[in-house]
Order: structure tokens, then C-alpha cells, then sequence
């Protein structure tokens, strides 16, 4: 569904061992050899890193691919002509066909010719599959002749991170270092901002993770992960005015996603047809002081139109701009478990019943969600 904002970000769019002796010393391990020379002993020492950053970062390197956009691009030798103009971004392959995700605003053209490299230097040619209509994601398939098992990533989950929280970026750099590593933390849950390209693109994206791990351009699409080395979030946007402040989507908001890919091939949501903010406490009690959460219905702030899609399951159901959505199907809409979050897990048909805030009135709306697909 589409979603409004408060805040404006822009999209990005890179041993040896012997004697077993020692103890631990901060994330290592240190380890003294001791030889002889001469009738001397010598002690040698090696430190080991063994941290559990290293281990994430080598369970999910191998699934992360630097993507590659040109006008030109040689679908044998996958050269792409020295005066082309290149893009670049990044993805993660979640299926051992190639699926592979990324950020709808890396895939700007979907007639382009794309080409995904893996860390051992493997690249494939990869064609467009699908894309949402209201996240920022898309998807690619790697396109190959031989039968390939490709690598893929673990999914963690999304709903249980805690703030302070240690995290792993891994990204296509600037679109020159693919697979360069940042690690921090997680700053913030259930941002919302509006964010923007160089080319104009606009989305309006709710309850992101906040994090202040090095985000840069060409890291759109990378996942950010847990030191289990499992995805929790996609890279997505940072704010431009502001050092280490970056903007991830949830990966349980991506689950429902990437299930539709593998089941239909493309990507079908349950959809409501509007344009919402989330309400904190102080916002809600401004429109009436007995409300202290609900979903804001208003305007789009990317192109002016109304918050209710014409013709979508909101618009048939009767709701209007300014209204308050507080509930679906008894669960409260609040800033923790946001409307989007909570439409995930219907299908494109089901009936649910809304209660809604209205000029200091509360009334219930039973409506049919709609599929993306609808036209």
C-alpha cells in the first residue's frame, strides 16, 4: 500500500595456526607457537581473529551481487561498450534458481540490459521478473545456460530487533567496490521518510529500521544483517544532509514478497489503496483528544493526490481523505505494529472490518482487499 512520510532521505542507487596455546583476547584469539633455534627457544605469536562479524560476513558474501545496469551489454562476453553510461547497485539471490532482490529504484528501466557479479567474480546476465507497486523492491533472475545451485542467503527475523543492536552492511560501494563491508548499529525502528533519486523518483516508505552502519551510493538493494549472518533488513535510502543516518526495510516486510515471487513468479500483494502516516500519541490527540494511535489517511505528497486510490478497495468502501484508521479486525493500527504491517498478512480477497476515526466519530468499514494485479 502506498505510504506518506516525515522525514526526506535519498535512495543509494561495496591464517595461520599452530601450538594451540593462549587464551581470548577481545573478539580473538591469541595463539603461541614455540620452536627451537639453536638450541633457543623461540615463541612466535599469531593472533587469530575469529569474531562473529567475520563469520556473518562469510555466511551471506557469497549470496550478494554487485548489479550492473547499461544501455549496451554484451550478452555473451558481457562487455559493456567503454562509452555507455553504467548504474549500479546491489542485491541478495533469496532462491537457488537466481532470484534475486533488490530496490525498485536500481531497476529504473526494465528493458535495460543487467548483469549481476558474485565476490568470486562469476557474472551472469539477469533480466527484470517483478516488481511491488508500493515498497521500494524489485526483483531479477540470473539468466544462465548450465544448472547452477546459487548461493542464497539466511533470512532472519525483522520484528525483534532491539535498538543498540549489532549490524553488518554489505554493498556494490559507490558502484566501483562490490561487497564492501560497514558495521554498526541499529539506531532506530519505524522510521518513515520520503526519499528521492537524481532522476526525480519519489517513494514514500514506512516503519524502516534506522542504522548508522556506512551506507553509501551503490549499496540500494544490499542486505543489512545480524551477526548470525542472517538478513534483517534491505538497504535503501540515507539521509543526504546528515552522516551516518541510513534507512533499511524490514526483512519480515519483505517476507510476503519474496513467498509471492517463488509461488505466482511475480510479486502480488494485498492492497488497501491509500496514503497513510502513522500517528504518534501528541498527533493523534491533535485531532481528537480521546485518540492516542491510528493510520492518517492523506494527501500523496509525491504527485498531490488524494490519500484514497480511485477505484481501489478503500474508495468502495467509503473512505475518505483525514480519516483515522485505528483498528483491522480488532488489532489496533499503532507505530509498533503499523497499518502495513498488519495488511501483510491477509490475501488479495479477504474481507476485513476497519474502524475508522471521522470528524470525531467512530464507525466501521467492512471492505474486500484488492491484489495489485486488479486493474
Amino acid at each position: 500500500m502506498e505510504n506518506s512520510s516525515k522525514n526526506v532521505a535519498v535512495f543509494l542507487g561495496l591464517s595461520f595456526v599452530s601450538g594451540l596455546v593462549g587464551g581470548f583476547v577481545g573478539d580473538g584469539l591469541y595463539s603461541a607457537n614455540f620452536k627451537s633455534e639453536n638450541g633457543n627457544v623461540i615463541v612466535d605469536h599469531v593472533y587469530i581473529e575469529d569474531s562473529q562479524v567475520i563469520k556473518a560476513i562469510n555466511k551471506v558474501d557469497p549470496a550478494v551481487v554487485s548489479i550492473v545496469t547499461a544501455d549496451t551489454l554484451d550478452p555473451k562476453s558481457l562487455v559493456i561498450h567503454k562509452d555507455d553510461e553504467i548504474y549500479g547497485g546491489t542485491g541478495f539471490i533469496v532462491d537457488a534458481s537466481g532470484l534475486v532482490f533488490t530496490n525498485k529504484h536500481v531497476i529504473l528501466d526494465k528493458n535495460a540490459n543487467y548483469k549481476v557479479v558474485l565476490i568470486d567474480g562469476s557474472e551472469y546476465l539477469a533480466k527484470f521478473l517483478s516488481e511491488d507497486p508500493f515498497d521500494d523492491v524489485a526483483v531479477l533472475k540470473i539468466e544462465t545456460d548450465k544448472k547452477i545451485d546459487f548461493p542464497v542467503v539466511t533470512l532472519g527475523s525483522s520484528d525483534n530487533l532491539k535498538i543498540g543492536q549489532k549490524v553488518v552492511a554489505i554493498g556494490n560501494a559507490l558502484a566501483l567496490y562490490g561487497n564492501t563491508v560497514t558495521v554498526g548499529i541499529i539506531s532506530a525502528k519505524g522510521r518513515e521518510v520520503e526519499a528521492y533519486n537524481d532522476y526525480g523518483t519519489v517513494q514514500n516508505m514506512t516503519g524502516l529500521i534506522q542504522t548508522d552502519a556506512a551506507i553509501n551510493l551503490g549499496n540500494s538493494g544490499g542486505p543489512l544483517v545480524n551477526l548470525d549472518g542472517e538478513v534483517i533488513a534491505m538497504n535503501a535510502a540515507v539521509q543526504e544532509s546528515a552522516n551516518s543516518i541510513g534507512f533499511a526495510i524490514p526483512i519480515d516486510d519483505l517476507k510476503p514478497i519474496i513467498a509471492s515471487v517463488k509461488k505466482n513468479g511475480e510479486i502480488v500483494r494485498p492492497v488497501l489503496g491509500v496514503n497513510f502516516i502513522m500517528l504518534t500519541k501528541l498527533e493523534a490527540q491533535d485531532l481528537d483528544k480521546t485518540l492516542d494511535h491510528g493510520a492518517l489517511l492523506v494527501v500523496n505528497g509525491a504527485n498531490g493526490r488524494s490519500a484514497i486510490q480511485k477505484g481501489g478497495a478503500a474508495d468502495k468502501a467509503g473512505l475518505k481523505d483525514m480519516d483515522v484508521i485505528l483498528s483491522v479486525n480488532s488489532v489496533p493500527v499503532t507505530l509498533e505494529n503499523p497499518l502495513h504491517k498488519i495488511i501483510r498478512n491477509y490475501n488479495p480477497g479477504d474481507m476485513a472490518t476497519f474502524q475508522v476515526w471521522r470528524n470525531g466519530k467512530i464507525s466501521e468499514f467492512k471492505l474486500t482487499l484488492r491484489s495489485n494485479k486488479d486493474k
